[in-house]
């Protein structure tokens, strides 16, 4: 009985053991010899339960109605202690990953600012005629240079996915349709926007600017007799 609790010890042991290891397998450094290395944030709490994704993200310019270009940044942590003056660091582009051409992007010169213990890397998306059929991916990747090693495992790399295709955006989700905006359509879309100067998402918006913004474009639909593509009423149901 007694060797069989032993056993269950020294199994018991072992799994702690491993698990332990693949924890730190998740979060191990490449460049150990490295001064200061760069990861880029995966993830961002925005709620007690609710995580949402940095590496990975997407747009469509329909969403941006009048926009030629359109400007996302990336964050990139720092290991390491600070810099005392800016410093390059090297992003290039996965081409296996990638099905953007070159005239779709613009990557802004990678410099890590000094006094900083994260910074970030700017990526201009450019509006393109082929982008109005079809989706395309841009990966990029960090890659060690004189200045800076690599960090964590997994947290190299980025991507961006955008396109020109008249979809439904993320942030029109069934309560916004249900308390402000009503169902979604490209037209009313564009109405949103023209009766709301700077206007580009709900997401992240208080009760009272969504409102606000519902009702500016509910006006603005009466004031100028705006109809749905069929010709049907655009509704807004907010009163």
């Amino acid at each position: 009985m007694k060797n069989k609790h032993i056993i269950g010890k020294v199994l018991l042991g072992g799994l702690c053991l491993m698990m332990l290891s693949q924890s730190c397998d998740k979060r191990d450094v490449f460049s150990y010899e490295a001064d200061r290395a760069l990861f880029f944030e995966r993830w961002e709490q925005v709620g007690t339960n609710k995580y949402v994704r940095l590496d990975t993200v997407q747009y469509s310019f329909s969403h941006y109605v009048g926009a030629e270009d359109l400007e996302h940044r990336f964050k990139v942590n720092l290991i390491g202690n600070l810099l005392e003056e800016d410093m390059e660091y090297r992003v290039i582009v996965v081409d296996s990953l990638t099905t953007a051409t070159k005239d779709q992007y613009t990557i802004k010169d990678p410099v890590f600012r000094k006094g900083r213990s994260s910074d970030s890397l700017t990526v201009i998306l450019h509006k393109t005629p082929a982008l109005k059929d079809k989706q395309v991916h841009l990966t990029l990747r960090l890659v060690e240079n004189e200045n800076f090693g690599l960090g964590y495992i997994g947290y190299t790399d980025v991507r961006v996915r955008f396109n020109d295709m008249k979809m439904k955006p993320l942030w029109w989700t069934k309560e916004i349709e249900l308390a402000f905006l009503g169902p979604y359509s490209y037209e009313k879309l564009e109405a949103i926007v023209a009766a709301n100067e700077g206007f580009t998402t709900f997401e992240g918006l208080d009760i009272t600017t969504r409102r606000k913004i519902a009702l500016n474009t509910k006006e603005y639909i009466r004031k100028h007799g705006i109809t749905e593509a069929n010709g049907d009423a655009m509704v807004i149901p907010i009163y």
